[in-house]
């Protein structure tokens, strides 16, 4: 109650104007603002998502947008140009409309029926010329391909959306809440508190750190000076198999198993066309871990670098380090790449003899705005590579991942990918491609050897006994490390959408969509070919192609 009257003096305080709110993160409807932020003649930063709209100079975007003042038909309106609710006072703005996805599908070579009912809501607002808010809510059931179907009865979880609960035998459901309060007391910072989800890079994936996963409290304290912004980010992790990894009844704890993620990104536009930012993180475990030692003030230092403090622990926690750049080539066009590290030898590098403490990878991609001289024609290429175990740890529990899923690439590592993507739109129809190769490899069946793609297996010795039997799982060797080692596997996959945007303003849109998918491994080949027709609320990334 004593907080509820302390937001409510705070608000009671403020008289002025603002729009210190996020931009979605959702590719499609970021695709209505990427060419100006991205080919203006500054150079802006973008890397670290979601942008907040004061910092881009964002204010009166589309789905700000409040009042139609050409057509006087209430219900007309509603439905085709505004948001269902709408409070516009002098000091203060605040909008809702409902959130949803029909869908229903199906699945050719199986001849099997889909669908997708998705329900909920988004409210977001500012309330003077510090505080904004954002909060949502969405509540599922539905039935998916084989494939992701499968995929998700393995992990437990819907991918990006929480956990997976058994719906009419063939269907799951499942539910995610968003929200967060952003507070901008200087022109120097911005902080916001909630439980969402972020994204680091210019590309469609990301080897630092990506939305793939499920949400998780944040706290995200931005500073920008000069041609400097930086920015911190503590998060709060769950390992949801801890428990039953490690023989403890679910019934004696409260919750998950947690752990903690302390992040810096530092990002310097070097030049009117370069910019390049420095990352690192690491993660610690916390309770119900043998040996924890709780929550680690040490790593709440905001400018400190993370990696001297672990040696000066002496602590077995997970530290990464990485870097991100981007390129503008020529007026429509820029480049852009990542580099991650997370353990290397240079001596072992130079002697070849594939040393499995050299985890890194890297991404090279581009994208191209008004392609072929079209307008609003976007075209992106993109590679991905990623070394066996990187991303893991010794203790699983530490590795880089939340929620059954890694919180960089979907395919966690040891493995490489390149895609294709484009987008066109006309008037109100938007046609979005992708096509996609990878190649990894991927465990075989009843073995506990880890090859290094799944991250959350051990990377200790498998010749250790302690390993086998506190972990369950290692490294077959220290030496002799390749990439794509394991079960062989080579995944195709294709889309492609076609939508009509119903009301721009919550970006509702009918769509109809077409997947092809071929995966083939050692041990299987699955093919999927799929259709699906819907409307929906197109406001969150959902990732279904691996």
């Amino acid at each position: 109650m004593r907080f509820y009257i302390f937001l409510i003096i705070v608000f009671s305080t403020i008289n002025l104007r603002s729009q210190n709110l996020n931009l979605l993160l959702n590719n499609n409807l970021f695709y209505n603002y990427e060419e100006d932020i991205y080919m203006s003649n500054k150079l802006r930063h973008t890397s670290f998502k979601p942008l907040i709209k004061s910092d881009i100079n964002i204010f009166n975007d589309t789905m700000f947008n409040l009042i139609d003042q050409k057509n006087n038909n209430l219900y007309y309106r509603k439905l085709f140009t505004e948001h269902l609710f709408i409070i516009n006072q002098e000091d203060y703005k605040i909008i809702a409309s409902p959130v949803i996805d029909l869908n229903i599908g199906k699945e050719f070579d199986d001849n099997k029926m889909t669908y997708i009912n998705t329900r909920g809501y988004f409210v977001e607002g500012d309330l003077g010329s510090k505080v904004s808010f954002h909060t949502s809510f969405r509540e599922n059931q539905s039935i998916f391909p084989n494939y992701v179907h499968n995929y998700i009865k393995e992990n437990k979880i819907v991918p990006g959306q929480g956990y997976a609960r058994v719906f009419k035998d063939s269907g799951y459901d499942y539910s995610m809440s968003s929200g967060y309060v952003s507070i901008k007391p200087s022109k120097f910072f911005i902080f916001q508190f909630g439980h969402g989800k972020h994204f680091i890079g210019d590309g469609y994936r990301s080897l630092l750190l990506s939305d793939n996963t499920f949400n998780y409290p944040f706290l995200r304290i931005q500073s920008t000076f000069w041609k400097i912004k930086y920015t911190n980010l503590y998060t709060e992790l769950q390992d949801i198999n801890y428990f039953q990894n490690n023989g403890i009844n679910n019934y004696d704890q409260m919750g998950y198993a947690k752990k903690y993620m302390s992040s810096h990104y530092l990002d310097i536009n070097l030049h009117d066309k370069l910019s390049i930012a420095l990352f690192e993180s690491v993660i610690w475990k916390t309770n119900h871990a043998p040996g924890n030692s709780g929550f680690d003030v040490n790593y709440l230092n905001p400018i400190i670098l993370l990696r001297p403090i672990e040696y000066s622990l002496n602590s077995p926690d997970n530290v990464l380090v990485g870097l991100n750049s981007k390129y503008k080539i020529i007026n429509n066009a820029f480049l852009y790449g990542q580099l991650i590290l997370d353990e290397f030898s240079l001596n072992e590098l130079r002697r070849r003899d594939g040393f499995w403490g050299n985890k890194f990878g890297y991404q090279l991609g581009g994208k191209v705005y008004n392609a072929f001289n079209i307008n609003s024609l976007r075209i992106q290429f993109e590679y991905n590579y990623v070394r066996p175990y990187t991303y893991a740890h010794h203790n699983p529990q530490q590795n880089y991942g939340h929620y059954n899923q890694p919180l960089a690439h979907p395919l966690g590592a040891n493995f490489s990918e390149i895609l294709f993507l484009s987008y066109y739109k006309w008037n109100k129809f938007e046609i979005t491609s992708k096509i996609i190769f990878a190649k990894y490899g991927a465990q075989y069946l009843d073995n506990p050897i880890s090859y290094g793609g799944d991250i959350y297996m051990s990377t200790g010795n498998f010749g250790e006994i302690e390993a086998i039997e506190d972990v369950g799982s290692g490294r077959p060797s220290d030496f002799g490390i390749e990439m794509y080692q394991g079960n062989i596997t080579n995944l195709k996959f294709n889309s492609i959408d076609i939508s009509y945007i119903v009301n721009p303003v919550t970006n509702l849109k009918v769509n109809i969509g077409l997947v092809s998918r071929s995966l083939v491994s050692e041990e299987s080949i699955d093919k999927t070919r799929f259709f699906n027709i819907g409307i929906r609320s197109d406001l969150f990334n959902n990732y279904y192609d691996f």
